[in-house]
């Protein structure tokens, strides 16, 4: 198996660990304001220490996704 191949499986996998990271950003962001009645679920405290901690994940993820695909729209562009 190839290099490419692994990177593909890497970049879907992130995106779906992005995917889950934002539902929790957003609904420990809204228990933390008490909008929605996300407060019912989730308690002020932990929402805020979970919320505050997301950040580093968030963007170490964004970023291997995104340079994975924009290596792969590279590859595309300039293989023709």
């Amino acid at each position: 198996m190839n290099v490419n191949f692994w990177l593909l499986k890497v970049s879907r996998i992130s995106a779906y660990v992005l995917l889950v990271l934002s539902v929790m950003y957003l609904v420990t962001g809204f228990s933390m304001t008490g909008l929605y009645g996300m407060h019912r679920f989730v308690d002020k405290g932990l929402a805020a220490y979970v919320h505050l901690n997301l950040h580093l994940p968030f963007i170490l993820f964004l970023l291997l996704h995104c340079g994975i695909d924009v290596y792969f729209v590279l590859k595309r562009t300039f293989t023709k």
